[in-house]
């Protein structure tokens, strides 16, 4: 069956790049996800990655928000609504690939293709949704991606030559 469009597993730090400015890959990652939204692209994400993605959310708020004293506790409480606030938004945008058993034996597996038990979950839900490419900027998964895996720069890029080319 030919789709008219992919279905793209996105990685935790890409998520967390659309959503925080002040990292390396935010542009790149924000101008792919719009992209994708605006081809009519299926995102996906793994299940397990929402609480990676909520904590590192809280943690850079966090970092970025304390100076020299700690946070106030009205200051945790925002940063903690809007780290939740992202977590709904992109579920929205996007569709969990749910795990089980199968999928732990699987990420075990791929030990011996890479160390990163986390990068190996990510493996593990590209391989059971059987999406077209992965999206990361995590240069080890890029190097050893069991699927296509491209950077969000590569990604936007693939998307609009592609929508180009349909009739």
């Amino acid at each position: 069956m030919i789709r008219d469009f992919p279905i793209i597993l996105v990685d935790t730090n890409v998520w967390l790049d659309n959503y925080l400015g002040g990292r390396p890959g935010s542009i790149a990652s924000r101008n792919f996800i719009e992209r994708a939204r605006a081809h009519g692209a299926h995102l996906t994400y793994p299940v397990h990655c929402l609480n990676d993605f909520y904590y590192l959310m809280q943690a850079d708020l966090k970092r970025n928000t304390r100076s020299e004293k700690d946070l106030s506790e009205n200051e945790v409480l925002a940063i903690r609504e809007t780290a939740w606030a992202c977590v709904e938004h992109l579920r929205t945008l996007a569709t969990a690939i749910v795990a089980d058993e199968s999928d732990a034996w699987l990420a075990c597996k791929y030990r011996a293709l890479t160390n990163d038990l986390e990068d190996n979950f990510v493996l593990a839900a590209a391989q059971r949704a059987k999406v077209d490419f992965i999206v990361t900027n995590d240069r080890q998964l890029l190097k050893k991606a069991t699927v296509k895996a491209y950077t969000p720069a590569d990604a936007a890029l693939i998307l609009q030559v592609t929508h180009e080319q349909r009739p």
